[in-house]
């Protein structure tokens, strides 16, 4: 009876435990959510975003490492592209419910995720939703991935498998300010976005620990890939969604 009744007091304990965790990160994610709200316009603009075009990548070398804090460590950024990227917004996953449960040093700088599509793919959504479907997620692993999928009848699929693969991408979003982060979290599924910045390598400032390397191709589209899973991670200084630009 005595084993019982500790087995018991253990396990009311360990609820107890486990709700307010829940709790203190519900309350942390809401006010994360609250505190960045409300970006602030910097300019309007006529120009169309222009979701034809490949995004713009021009590689550079030995630029200055970029500074910028988590809320966990500080980081140094090493620019390998000036990237700029119009494109319609097919998924997005803001990563934060229950951050503070199972968060990795890549969620602490990488702070929101995107899936993207451009050239003929964005240019009918009614026709690019009937057939493909894509998804923004984090596994149980740890892995932040775009799942994205064909839907049948596979032989009226207009696009090659080839052409769909280099025509869109996931990508890692570092904001460059509170504003641009405010302006990230604005961004909604099937929004026309332009975004300017640089592909980053991403480094632990205190010791110079890799956490993560970005892809520097749109026809990569594994885990042995620079990427690890052809991915980009992108430090965010502009975000264009419809007229509106925010810096």
């Amino acid at each position: 009876m005595d084993f019982e009744r500790v087995w018991n007091w253990f396990c009311k304990f360990s609820l107890i435990v486990f709700i307010l965790i829940c709790i203190n990160s519900i309350l942390g994610d809401i006010l994360f959510r609250i505190q960045y709200s409300f970006p602030k316009i910097t300019e309007t603009t006529d120009n169309i975003i222009n979701v034809k075009n490949e995004p713009k990548q021009t590689d550079i070398k030995n630029q200055e490492l970029i500074r910028v804090y988590g809320e966990k460590n500080k980081y140094a950024l090493d620019p390998q592209a000036e990237y700029s990227i119009s494109a319609l917004v097919v998924a997005k996953n803001s990563n934060f419910w229950f951050r503070d449960i199972m968060r990795s040093t890549f969620d602490d700088v990488c702070l929101i995720d995107f899936g993207f599509v451009w050239g003929d793919l964005a240019t009918d959504r009614h026709r690019l939703y009937k057939h493909m479907k894509f998804k923004s997620h984090k596994t149980l692993g740890q892995a932040r991935s775009l799942d994205w999928r064909t839907k049948p009848p596979y032989n009226e699929v207009p696009w090659s498998i080839e052409y769909m693969s280099s025509h869109l991408s996931h990508t890692h979003m570092i904001p460059a300010n509170s504003n641009i982060m405010s302006a990230l979290l604005k961004i909604k599924k099937n929004d026309y976005v332009k975004l300017d910045g640089y592909l980053v390598d991403i480094y632990k400032d205190s010791d110079g620990q890799i956490v993560a390397k970005t892809s520097m191709s749109r026809y990569d589209n594994n885990a042995t890939s620079r990427g690890y899973g052809a991915c980009e991670d992108m430090y965010v200084k502009s975000v264009q969604i419809g007229n509106k630009i925010y810096k």
